[in-house]
């Protein structure tokens, strides 16, 4: 299918963490993807801290360029702009009760059916499941942030299905 507002339209549960290493530097990247799996991990183990697991935690895309991301019985709203041809989206969420200020996040896309994963810079993610932690209290998410910073083109997120 191709990438459209109408395709993508519906509800998203995640599936597991996503990681995607880009870049110029072959070598570092070639080490690095041996790093995948452990950046994989960490992400999981910290997702789970704060809610995002399978079942518990998904995304509502509407046709009117608005979403709902929902995670452990909460809501956090927003708005949306795809572009097909980039394969990219630009993610503004805010909460109506003021916890999470807006925040605008923009995805690199990979859709195929009924699989959809969304892949963002590896500091805005871990700013945005930093947020969703201090709502819930749980513990930073420094393993990974420090783990990230030695590859270049570090792309983390989410695999999601419909």
């Amino acid at each position: 299918k191709k990438l459209t507002v109408e395709n993508l339209s519906g509800t998203w549960v995640y599936v597991n963490p996503a990681v995607s290493l880009e870049g110029d530097d072959v070598l570092k990247n070639v080490a690095g993807s041996l790093a995948t799996s452990e950046l994989e991990k960490k992400l999981k183990e910290n997702c789970t801290k704060v809610g995002i697991v399978e079942g518990m935690f998904s995304y509502t895309f509407n046709a009117d360029s608005t979403f709902i991301c929902n995670i452990k019985g909460r809501s956090l709203s927003g708005i949306y702009s795809l572009n097909a041809e980039d394969k990219t989206m630009t993610m503004s969420f805010g909460s109506k009760s003021g916890k999470l200020k807006l925040l605008k996040m923009n995805a690199a896309v990979v859709f195929m059916d009924n699989q959809l994963s969304l892949l963002f810079e590896a500091d805005k993610l871990l700013d945005f499941i930093s947020k969703l932690s201090s709502l819930s209290g749980s513990t930073t998410l420094q393993s990974i942030s420090k783990l990230t910073e030695q590859y270049d083109g570090v792309k983390l997120g989410f695999d999601l299905k419909k």
